[in-house]
């Protein structure tokens, strides 16, 4: 019978669509909102969520709905937000927020870093966040988010990014990479191909330096004596 009411109730809104059909929806109890769902997020959380859209006590799903979404957009680190509505009782919310590029120090906190170097107000160990660490730097930040976007796996294994002058040096476990600071896929998958090649025959290296494209400058391991390479 409730199923029967709720497809009735579907075609009557959606066939007349008239402003006093639903004001009498609103006014009945089984329209109201018990339900908020959320969807995409990994940094915020509901109870973050539900607070800012301060949806009354007693609203109904036929209520608007955009001013909700504006609430929840306005959150710092959310880009973009949708709601929409599921009969009879659930708001459910769409967000997308902004992508952690790397752990950064502030103070004596660590901050999640976003693309253009700004500090993100989510909490780094919600969920447990596995990041390089990087200073608060856009050129640093811009290239690990290109390196997060075309090679997950390659990011993966940066322990942490700099600045040198005015490019980029990665370091992972087996050696650092040099990039120039508007390095791209090509530059990547380069760097990727010789470490493993490297890595694969056994041949030592400190250094894999991808700042003179197409060419990748191999720097042996340093000795002990005056700092210099093998």
């Amino acid at each position: 019978m409730k199923r029967v009411l709720l497809v009735a109730v579907v075609i009557v809104v959606a066939g007349a669509g008239g402003l006093g059909i639903r004001a009498g929806l609103r006014a009945l109890s089984f329209f109201d909102v018990r339900r908020i769902e959320l969807a995409g997020a990994r940094h915020i959380t509901a109870a973050e969520v539900v607070a800012a859209m301060e949806v009354p006590e007693g609203s109904s799903i036929f209520d608007p709905i955009g001013s909700l979404a504006d609430r929840v957009r306005a959150l710092p680190g959310v880009i973009e937000a949708r709601v929409s509505r599921r009969l009879p009782g659930t708001i459910r919310v769409t967000v997308r927020e902004a992508e952690p590029v790397a752990l950064s120090a502030l103070g004596s906190r660590l901050v999640l870093m976003d693309r253009l170097g700004r500090p993100l107000p989510f909490d780094p160990t919600r969920p447990a966040t596995d990041l390089p660490l990087a200073p608060a730097d856009s050129t640093v930040a811009r290239v690990l988010d290109r390196i997060r976007e075309a090679d997950a796996e390659l990011f993966a294994r940066i322990q942490r990014g700099s600045r040198v002058g005015r490019d980029v040096a990665l370091d992972l476990e087996e050696g650092r990479f040099l990039l120039r600071g508007e390095a791209g896929p090509a530059e990547f998958q380069a760097l990727s191909l010789v470490a493993d090649l490297l890595n694969r025959e056994a041949k030592p290296w400190s250094e894999l330096d991808a700042r003179f494209p197409p060419r990748v400058i191999v720097r042996g391991p340093r000795t002990s004596v005056g700092g210099r390479r093998a």
